[in-house]
């Protein structure tokens, strides 16, 4: 896998950074105002995943060198994230090695209204000087939808005193050619926009608590190890579950979280249907919070009739967990409920899909035709 034609280039009041990865132009967009590094580092973490599927040299072949520290970090990455993903073939990189320097005194973090970058940025407070807000990582929206986002954001944080750096690439488009799933590759991402930005320290929100962490794409194991020289990438505490977050949030000021965004479906407001929103609407009845984040609240009927899959049933069992420390006896029965009719589903699933090829889901299909249309 070739990496050349590392260049940035200034466009009316953005400077765009870009390089060829086998042929395919990866490019990040910033405001002019800020210095921006187009050095190997970032097109090297971005290629990371890549390169792994194939398990082929990952070479520079421009006259770029590249981070010591990163470089030899490569190998505890590969062998990481290589245990937890089977299918992760370890790579050669072929490049010259060089300390990079700079001066920036920088300490940014990533936020887009959720809960998590919240969160960071309200215990890390006193050190964030700069918030990274990206369209194209996990979702894209027109320059003009962004631009709006953007505002509301700047809106949003200006009480805190921190400046928010619109971010524009197309890694999303990056991944889903090269066939690489989000889970893994996020955490690659962000350190790419790091680098780029080369702050001085970058503090990544924690996804999950140390209770639940897992194999993910940005982890405390693995997010430190994207780091170089001049800028120290770190993961944030996971000492709390999101619902203690979202309380912690709330003990500062309710008001602070009527601007939250946890959805999926939209990137500039809550849709109130997906389990994203949900969980976060749970948590706020939990704690008798209303505000203007959700148009409805949610009740523990709606709760006990939930169908829960088999990769959220962790953030709901953390709701169970809490609902059962504040005492709330009509939620804490309402998610018993939701997540007992949930386990049986994926075991006849599972006997479904392994030893009855399916039929079972056929059979059901072909009945409700059946009885929607006898004829």
């Amino acid at each position: 896998m070739i990496v050349s034609n590392i260049s940035s280039r200034r466009i009316d009041n953005q400077v765009k950074v870009s390089a060829l990865i086998d042929g395919y132009r990866l490019w990040y967009r910033f405001p002019d105002k800020f210095s921006v590094s187009p050095t190997a580092e970032p097109f090297l973490v971005a290629s990371f995943f890549a390169a792994s599927q194939s398990g082929t040299v990952l070479e520079v072949i421009d006259s770029k060198a590249a981070s010591p520290r990163l470089l030899a970090n490569f190998k505890r990455l590969q062998l990481i994230f290589g245990t937890w993903k089977a299918d992760l073939r370890p790579f050669a990189v072929n490049v010259q090695s060089e300390i990079p320097t700079a001066t920036s005194d920088m300490v940014c973090s990533f936020f887009s209204g959720g809960v998590d970058g919240l969160y960071t940025l309200i215990t890390n407070e006193n050190e964030i000087t700069h918030l990274v807000y990206i369209n194209g990582f996990d979702f894209h929206v027109s320059p003009e939808e962004f631009a709006v986002n953007v505002q509301r954001l700047e809106e949003w944080v200006a009480p805190f005193g921190k400046e928010i750096i619109p971010v524009e690439t197309n890694f999303y488009s990056f991944n889903k050619f090269y066939g690489v799933g989000r889970q893994w590759s996020h955490g690659a991402c962000l350190a790419s926009v790091a680098l780029l930005l080369q702050p001085t320290k970058c503090i990544v929100p924690s996804s999950y608590s140390y209770r639940d962490l897992r194999p993910w794409g940005t982890h405390p194991l693995t997010d430190n190890l994207w780091s170089t020289e001049v800028t120290e990438i770190v993961h944030d505490t996971a000492d709390l579950e999101r619902a203690e977050k979202i309380e912690m949030i709330a003990q500062r000021s309710e008001g602070v979280l009527d601007n939250l965004i946890v959805c999926w479906t939209y990137p500039d407001r809550n849709c109130g249907k997906c389990l994203k929103c949900l969980r976060t609407m749970i948590i706020f009845k939990i704690l008798g919070i209303e505000n203007k984040a959700f148009t409805d609240s949610i009740s523990e009927k709606s709760v006990s009739n939930l169908s829960i899959p088999q990769d959220y049933r962790p953030s709901f069992e953390e709701l169970l967990r809490f609902a059962k420390v504040h005492g709330d006896e009509s939620m804490e029965q309402a998610l018993r409920k939701c997540l007992s009719i949930s386990a049986p589903k994926k075991i006849i699933k599972i006997i479904d899909d392994t030893y009855l090829n399916r039929s079972i889901r056929s059979g059901f299909r072909f009945f409700k035709k059946w009885l929607s249309d006898p004829q």
